[in-house]
Formats: structure tokens, sequence, C-alpha cells
């Protein structure tokens, strides 16, 4: 009888360990049965929007970037201009009209040449310290290739990009030399030089 007894308290424990082990995996929550949709905190909601419209600023500012090389290039300084800091644009004439000035018209081969180059960003964005005149910003790297004659070329630029009053804005534009290319951080480099 003993036996039969323990047999029949073994058999149960083991039920319940086993109903235990089940139960405690889904733990009762609607989030945690398979099709069932999860709720989310409050906490990881501000967190995942946080990180989206970060991540949708940094594709804005980006895109601000490419822009102003594009139009820097084919000498759009209307475009061009509306795309730098004051400070900036001051460098290149006290008003956006005169900044515009700057920008002669290239000849019609040469608007046709840059005008088929590509511009794209080059590696990660970096943090820029302030350095002379200019603010703490983003550095980006934009690099133009351009074929001719068969023969591909690259020019690597330095923008400081910088948020004025919710809008990117490049307030320093630096060449990068094939020199700097070596280093661990080109971007940095350039923007920190001495003109």
């Amino acid at each position: 009888m003993k036996r039969r007894i323990a047999a029949v308290t073994a058999a149960a424990t083991a039920v319940l360990v086993v109903a235990g082990c089940s139960s405690s995996s889904g733990g009762g929550k609607d989030g945690d049965k398979p099709g069932a949709k999860k709720t989310e905190s409050a906490a990881d909601r501000q967190a995942r929007e946080y990180r989206e419209a970060a991540k949708k600023d940094r594709a804005k500012m980006l895109e601000v970037a490419v822009a102003y090389r594009k139009a820097d290039a084919v000498h759009d300084g209307e475009a061009a201009c509306r795309l730098l800091t004051d400070q900036e644009r001051g460098r290149r004439g006290s008003s956006p009209e005169e900044c515009a000035k700057f920008y002669r018209p290239l000849h019609d081969d040469v608007r046709k040449a840059v005008e088929a180059a590509s511009f794209s960003v080059t590696g990660d964005p970096v943090d820029a310290p302030s350095t002379g005149d200019h603010p703490a910003g983003t550095g980006v790297l934009v690099t133009r290739q351009s074929t001719s004659e068969g023969q591909t070329a690259y020019t690597r630029t330095a923008l400081r990009m910088v948020k004025v009053k919710g809008q990117w804005l490049v307030d320093q534009n630096m060449e990068v030399l094939d020199s700097e290319m070596g280093k661990s951080s080109p971007v940095l480099s350039a923007l920190t030089r001495s003109r």
C-alpha cells in the first residue's frame, strides 16, 4: 500500500512539475502566446520612437550634405547658399543674393561633366568638436565620383553639419587631401586643418 501511495504521489508531482513548467513559460499573458500581439511599455515605445526619429534625422542630414555638394559643384549658388549657415554663407557674401553671385557659371562642357558625376556619403558621420569659429557639429564625408575618357576620379569633401532652428545646414566645407585618407578620421583631419 505504501508503494502504491508513493507511486501515486510521484506521478502527481511529475504532472504538477510539467504543468508548472508549461504555465510558467507563458506567464498567463496574452503577449506571450504564439501569434498574440505583444504590448509595448511606455519606456520601450519612447525608446523606439527616439531611435526612429534619430534615424530619420540622420537621413535628412546626409541628404542635405549631398544636396549641398551637388549644388556647390555645379555652381548653383542659390541652392548651395540656402544650405549654408549664416556664418558660412558670410564667407561668400553677406546676403543670400551676394552669396549666389559668388558662384560664377560653369562652361557648358564642364557643367555637363559635373552633372554626370555621382555624389555619395562615404563612411559614418563623426562628432566634430568646435574649432576656430566653427561650432561643434557632425562631420560627413561626401565623395564625388566622375569619369572622363575612361578614367575615374574621386573628390572627397568633409562637411561640418550643424542643426539651426531644426534644419541641418553646412557650416564648413573642406577638401580632404589624399594624404589625409590614411588617417583614422580623414573628416576630422580636414575639418580641424588650418585653411
